[in-house]
């Protein structure tokens, strides 16, 4: 069939929705308008593989592998062997589905928890960047799991893969929540049911209950990221999603849910709104949009990251004269990567998310790598030197010609006055400037291989490449196992 580039059926009656006051809903024809929970379970009832564009398709293969690689390269890291060894406690051993990098299964709640864990702990895992940057790979866990129990198809993945992305995305884009106090992960509070939802074949009201219950206790404080950065930056999202599959557990059952959620929150919360709209049209995918990361640390630190490298060859033996490092990028980057705490890290958390470090780093090594923050090379005297010379300030210039970019200047002043500049308008990985397939290849061997061997890390680069041909996820999952 010819997809056109559409990203589901144009049969579906869903369409671009504004959402309602919480308390004074219009009413069409006598009848209350759906809730947004039914919305969105339409919107996921929708979405079939048949009708999904090739771009789409490939979008969701190239994000597999990625994701895959992310956790691959974090099996063994201490928050993946606590979550390991707590959710064996919590939920029993269980046979379900497979923890990434082991051969010992367990319950889907269980591998969604540990797998989510391994996909967020580098890094390293891709990012949307709609109102703020949100990592919906940390989904992905969740569909594996429930695929892998279900005995179900690769198309069965890429549908839950898209329905979990666009509907995460499409919410990302309509508001921030990181300016209500909430982290953009809340997104996922969802998507997720929607996924399980959807594969476990349950019906429109079923679960528009399950969002319902998950999104009410899915909002997450945005101090996780906050400050010095602990450990729970890498089980936010995957508590969520383990969450969202307990909700559409309960919801199937007949436990029911709270509607208009993310209208209480849009209200209720500042800076509130009478109205929102979240855009649930089956046309303009997401899934194409989504940015791969080139190094283990905050996407909004790619830039200076990337002008970081590029300088680093230009001062060989000046770095002791290097009097000033003047950083020039967006005041919401600023905030969130160049507060105080990010120019004193304690933590490996709060240092890949620390814009004066890494930028260190990329200067005296040439490049920001998972092995630095293996071996503490952002506590270095000489990374900290320069730390202690950088200021970061808005670019007019950036923000003039790019409003809601994430470029940055670099420019480094010497002692005797002369300066060296490099700039970065759009980072390498962004969907303006994509990784190529050759990178995203040698990033996925360079996380694989040590865990799989050569030869298991190319069963499984052959198996997400013809994902559609994949009768059983079980035959991809078992050859994700150490």
């Amino acid at each position: 069939m010819r997809r056109r580039g559409l990203l589901f059926g144009a049969g579906s009656a869903l369409s671009t929705g504004a959402l309602p006051h919480w308390s004074g809903a219009a009413f069409a024809a006598g009848t209350q308008p759906d809730s947004f929970e039914l919305r969105l379970a339409d919107f996921a009832l929708a979405l079939r593989y048949d009708t999904l564009s090739a771009d789409v398709i490939e979008a969701a293969k190239r994000t597999l592998l990625d994701t895959l690689g992310c956790a691959l390269g974090a099996v063994g890291s201490e928050a993946a062997v606590i979550a390991d060894k707590t959710i064996r406690a919590t939920f029993g051993e269980g046979n379900a589905a497979s923890i990434i990098g082991q051969q010992r299964p367990a319950t889907i709640e269980g591998a969604t928890f540990v797998n989510g864990v391994l996909v967020r702990s580098l890094d390293l895992n891709d990012t949307y960047l709609g109102t703020e940057p949100l990592h919906p790979s940390e989904i992905l866990p969740a569909a594996l799991a429930i695929c892998e129990e279900g005995q179900r198809s690769g198309r069965d993945l890429i549908e839950a893969l898209a329905i979990g992305y666009e509907a995460s995305s499409r919410i990302n884009d309509a508001l921030s929540f990181i300016e209500r106090g909430f982290h953009p992960m809340c997104a996922a509070a969802y998507s997720v049911p929607l996924m399980a939802g959807r594969l476990w074949g349950l019906k429109r009201e079923t679960i528009a209950q399950a969002v319902g219950i998950s999104a009410a206790r899915g909002y997450t404080s945005f101090v996780i990221n906050s400050g010095a950065i602990s450990m729970m930056k890498a089980m936010g999202l995957a508590g969520l999603a383990t969450d969202g599959i307990f909700a559409t557990r309960l919801a199937a059952q007949g436990f029911t849910g709270p509607q208009d959620t993310l209208e209480w929150v849009v209200a209720k919360m500042k800076p509130a709104k009478a109205t929102l709209p979240v855009d649930l049209a089956p046309d303009r995918p997401r899934l194409p949009r989504v940015s791969f990361k080139r190094f283990p640390i905050q996407i909004e630190l790619a830039a200076p990251a990337e002008a970081g490298a590029l300088l680093s060859g230009r001062i060989k033996g000046r770095v002791p004269d290097i009097r000033e490092i003047v950083v020039q990028t967006y005041p919401g980057i600023i905030e969130r990567v160049a507060d105080a705490p990010k120019f004193d890290p304690q933590t490996k958390g709060t240092a890949d998310h620390s814009l004066p470090v890494c930028l260190a780093m990329a200067l005296l090594d040439g490049d920001v790598t998972v092995a630095q923050f293996e071996k503490d090379r952002w506590r270095d005297q000489d990374v900290m030197a320069l730390v202690k010379r950088t200021k970061v300030v808005p670019s007019e210039t950036l923000m003039a010609k790019l409003p809601k970019g994430r470029g940055a200047i670099v420019d480094l002043v010497f002692t005797d006055g002369s300066t060296l500049r490099e700039t970065v308008e759009v980072p390498e990985g962004d969907p303006a400037r994509p990784l190529s397939r050759a990178s995203l290849e040698r990033k996925f061997f360079a996380f694989a291989t040590p865990v799989l061997r050569q030869d298991g890390a190319k069963r499984v680069l052959d198996m997400v490449n013809g994902l559609e041909a994949v009768k059983d996820v079980r035959e991809l999952m078992h050859t994700l196992k150490a």
